[in-house]
């Protein structure tokens, strides 16, 4: 070993405390035991090993804010703007650089909205630890400990740093949040009896760890190491290491969006070709008339460009964001959101996420009854009945006696306190403990059976402790009442049992005979083998003669604890969640499947796991984790509850899902679930019962620790999810369809610089057709039945169907519009004096020829009702039928953005005074130009919808056959 407080030697990491004598870690920090590091030392340890902090992981600025909204296709849309702006059309770029802003702003404030957040969710004090520094006591915070202090910690203290234990009394040490399991580790000063061989950390038993608890007793201890060195520490500073890769939508959206820049690109240059060609041909070729050209081309490449997609994608997700800190998620990484929504598995730590982490007796057997016990957890709201009749104490002098004994033999606290849930606006009361969850579980029975129990028991006065020696199993109290003294003994049956001469009956004390023996051991039996806890309580008058002795002797423990008197068993479960059941329902409903993983033995996983309806016997697999490596694949699937799990287990476990196709959920609250929260598509952090680390890991904080707030997360995250696709759908398809149209007018042998509509009405087109649907998307109301559906794919954000669905909903567009629009233009479709009274204000109306002013109101027309009314009806549920959204309660609410754009559409076409003041003031940007149309023209309009509209229905019905949705 070498020295670590010389500053000039790196501390090693291969160094096992555990394994040497406690003066030679003396010896090598250079401490006097009982003055402790000097100050000198302690800055030394501070320089060499740095500040006692987890690290932080830090995420990139570029990826966090930058990444959402920085795409090909707005590269493209930026180097367009550019163009133009280099061409001298400065006041059509404008627009360009306030949309793409707007983008960033929004994703920062989001992001900054969100850290906001998880501030909010820290503790509001500093830990603080007691040390010895200079030979004297001293607090500091736990960030200022360092490698070679001795602390001092006793029951209900965090361990402020990994230590190795100098002295210690009656120990127990809460370790779940770091290996999972939900029992008390019973810890010893002594050496390693295996020396020189390394420990796993359940084992490690003259050992503390950084921020786990002291569940019972006190102890002295030398800090080994701080920060990033201790087992958090590893773990945190892995996170950093591990990588959870591309997020999906983005990835899939950059993916679309890559496409659509291209397309858009090769049409552009395309157009500028042709159209020097045609000019040429024209012998119209010059810089002004190509210049020209280009400004359209660009210009037109820009109008097709789908440029607020990211934006309105980045809007749902705030939105969802928004909506679910309400109901109680924390969102700290934006794009998580939809894969929150795409869940197929729900890998679940079982303890404090599915179950409680609060230990509750269920049941109580005495040789004459069986009594039940209602309510669960530490809140001590419930009843001990028997046929759920309210045990009285008068008339069961066992059960009064069983619980007396199990309130008084107990060395635990219970505490009420108000805990405020964040983002549901609401608080809610919460029990703690400071001691041992068994022992918590016989207090919240006395007060269930006797509000008024400590007033009861005041009548007992505590003489002598015989403290839980796990040696033997046991652990007994001596109490005196009316001058007589009286023994209390609780703990395992096996080893009670055979100390029992006698048990209780109605008041009575018996001998117990075989009989009497076997039944009970029968019965124990039978709730231990369904993972229950069994706890055997017993009690006995002592001896004056007995308390002449040394109840500190040797001898004096085994002489007392005899002869004693069996008054029954208490059976305890550490309980699922109040509204776990229904969740779970919930998910299996939504075709996801549950996963229990605990650091707790198989037995007790599985009862836990049978009564939530996870595990069923004979179709469901429960192994332990080291068993992991010899699944085969077709074994896996069947794999509900992971019993003895490792945090490397976990990532394997969420690995081999994610390679069958599956989108994965971790939830849980330990640092040992940190690096699976990490690699899992949406990691879930418990709020009140996870550590820093979890939360920092995590994608998502559940604020309440509610598992039915991860499913109602789960159905948030489907409705943006399915927001999006609709929103992508939408876009892409006007978009494509629009480019196709626009891009082929201009191919005009005759006139390069012709329009089928002008650079006015496409800004029209874009602030009402395009706008109102795509709000109405993104606002809308989430369907009843959405958790009814299977997860959605996750493959493609726009699959091979989706496609094909697009592909003829454009072809049946484009062609109403393309058969008005040239049947107006030919003359087919003729003027009447209506239509000539009113040709819209653009200040030169004799420019553009009456009949393509026709042509363009019609054929704008058509556009307008096909693309923000038919279409957005059409295509919000793929699978469900015109009239089925019609009734649908929830989409009424979209209706009312189609009214603006509708009364646009109106003013656009029938005021002409409007349209003056807004090409007055407005130059060309919002020139309607277009001219009225009477009621055979909007007949017309109407018939030429209706293959549009009829088509659609029929591939809709198909894709319902097929099970095609969004």
């Amino acid at each position: 070993m070498t020295n670590t407080l010389e500053p000039t030697i790196p501390k090693p990491e291969n160094i096992f405390y555990y394994n040497y004598p406690i003066e030679e870690i003396f010896n090598e920090f250079s401490i006097d035991p009982k003055r402790g590091l000097s100050s000198e030392q302690a800055l030394k340890s501070l320089e060499l090993n740095g500040p006692n902090e987890l690290k932080k992981v830090k995420k990139s600025l570029i990826k966090v804010i930058l990444a959402p909204i920085i795409n090909l296709l707005i590269i493209i849309y930026l180097l367009s703007a550019v163009a133009m702006w280099a061409l001298g059309e400065v006041q059509r770029t404008v627009p360009t650089f306030i949309i793409v802003g707007f983008n960033a702003i929004v994703a920062i404030v989001q992001q900054l909205r969100a850290e906001k957040q998880l501030e909010a969710l820290k503790k509001l004090s500093e830990a603080s630890a007691t040390v010895i520094r200079d030979g004297k006591e001293t607090v500091l915070p736990t960030n200022e400990v360092v490698v070679g202090d001795i602390i001092k910690v006793k029951t209900g203290d965090k361990i402020p740093a990994d230590c190795r234990i100098l002295e210690c009394m009656n120990l127990s040490i809460d370790e779940s949040s770091l290996t999972g399991e939900s029992e008390p580790v019973k810890k010893t000063q002594d050496l390693n009896p295996n020396h020189e061989e390394e420990l796993p950390l359940q084992d490690q038993k003259n050992m503390m760890f950084f921020g786990t608890f002291v569940a019972l007793g006190q102890c002295s201890a030398i800090v080994v190491h701080t920060g990033a060195h201790t087992e958090i520490g590893k773990i945190s500073t892995m996170l950093e290491e591990s990588s959870t890769g591309e997020i999906p939508l983005r990835n899939k959206m950059n993916h679309v969006a890559k496409y659509l820049g291209i397309g858009v690109l090769i049409l552009l240059i395309f157009s500028i070709i042709w159209k020097s060609f045609v000019l040429s041909s024209l012998e119209s070729l010059s810089w002004d008339s190509f210049r020209d050209a280009m400004i359209l081309s660009i210009d037109l490449g820009m109008k097709v460009m789908p440029i607020n997609l990211p934006l309105l994608t980045t809007i749902v997700l705030l939105t969802g964001v928004l909506v679910m800190a309400q109901k109680g998620v924390i969102v700290r990484e934006l794009s998580r959101t939809e894969s929150l929504g795409r869940v197929s598995v729900v890998c679940s730590d079982k303890t404090g996420t599915l179950t409680k982490n609060e230990m509750t007796i269920t049941k109580i057997w005495t040789a004459s009854k069986e009594y039940e016990v209602s309510g669960y957890g530490y809140d001590p709201e419930g009843i001990v009945h028997y046929s759920w009749n309210r045990a009285n104490p008068v008339e069961n002098f066992e059960l009064d006696m069983l619980i007396s004994s199990g309130y008084l033999n107990n060395n635990c606290v219970l505490n009420q306190k108000i805990v405020g849930t964040l983002g549901k606006s609401k608080t809610k009361t919460s029990w703690s403990i400071i001691g041992l969850p068994t022992e918590a579980s016989l207090k919240v029975l006395g007060k269930k059976y006797k509000s008024d129990i400590d007033d009861k028991i005041k009548v007992y006065e505590f003489i002598h402790e015989f403290s839980f020696d796990s040696s033997i199993k046991r652990m007994s109290k001596l109490f005196s009442k009316d001058g007589n003294k009286i023994l209390f003994t609780k703990g395992a049956t096996e080893w009670i049992l055979p100390l029992c001469s006698r048990y209780q009956l109605e008041g009575k004390n018996l001998p117990i005979n075989e009989e009497i023996r076997t039944k009970i051991l029968e019965n124990m039996n039978l709730y231990a083998g369904q993972g229950y806890r069994i706890l055997t309580i017993t009690n006995r008058l002592i001896d004056e003669t007995l308390i002449e002795q040394d109840l500190e002797s040797e001898t004096a423990r085994q002489t007392f604890e005899s002869d004693l008197i069996f008054l029954g068993f208490v059976v305890i479960l550490d309980p699922p969640r109040d509204d776990v059941f229904q969740a779970i329902t919930d998910c299996k409903k939504a075709g996801i499947n549950v996963i229990m993983i605990t650091g707790d033995s198989i037995s007790t996983g599985k009862a836990i796991a049978e009564k939530l309806d996870i595990y069923n016997e004979g179709i469901n697999l429960a192994i332990e984790g080291n068993q992991l490596e010899g699944i085969s694949e077709k074994e896996f699937p069947k794999i509900s509850v992971y019993g003895r799990v490792s945090p490397e287990h976990k990532q394997i476990i969420v690995q081999r899902y994610q390679k069958m196709g599956k989108v994965v959920s971790m939830s849980g609250d330990g640092v040992n679930d940190a690096l699976a929260l990490s690699m899992a598509d949406c990691g879930l952090a418990m709020g009140i019962q996870g550590t820093e680390v979890a939360k920092e890991a995590a994608d998502m904080v559940i604020t309440d620790d509610s598992f039915s707030t991860i499913v109602t997360g789960i159905r948030e995250g489907r409705s943006l999810f399915m927001k999006i696709r609709t929103i992508i759908y939408f876009f892409v398809c006007v978009s494509v369809m629009e480019a196709i149209i626009l891009f082929s007018a201009t191919l005009n042998i005759n006139d390069p610089f012709f329009e089928m509509w002008d650079y006015g009405q496409l800004n029209i087109l874009y602030v009402t057709a395009h706008l109102f649907p795509s709000l109405g998307f993104t606002f809308g109301n989430i369907s009843k039945t959405i958790m009814d559906e299977k997860p959605r794919d996750s493959a493609e954000i726009i699959t091979k169907d989706i496609i094909k669905i697009m592909l003829v909903q454009m072809l049946l567009i484009g062609l109403a519009i393309i058969i008005v629009y040239y049947l107006c233009l030919n003359g087919t479709i003729g003027l009447s004096e209506f239509n000539l009274s009113g040709i819209g204000y653009n200040g030169s109306p004799n420019e553009v020829p009456q009949f393509q002013i026709k042509a363009r109101t019609m054929g704008f027309v058509i556009l307008f009702i096909l693309e923000s009314i038919l279409m957005p009806l059409q295509i919000r549920r793929i699978n469900h039928s015109l009239k089925d959204s019609l009734h649908d309660i929830n989409y009424k609410k979209e209706f009312l953005f189609y009214i603006p754009s509708f009364l646009i559409l109106i003013v656009g076409i029938y005021s002409l005074s409007i349209q003056e003041i807004i090409g007055q003031n407005l130059g060309t940007m919002f020139n309607f130009n277009f001219m009225f149309l009477d009621i055979r023209d909007w007949v017309i309009c109407l018939i030429a919808c209706l293959p549009a509209l009829f088509g659609f229905e029929y591939i809709r019905k198909i894709a319902r056959k097929k099970h095609i949705s969004f």
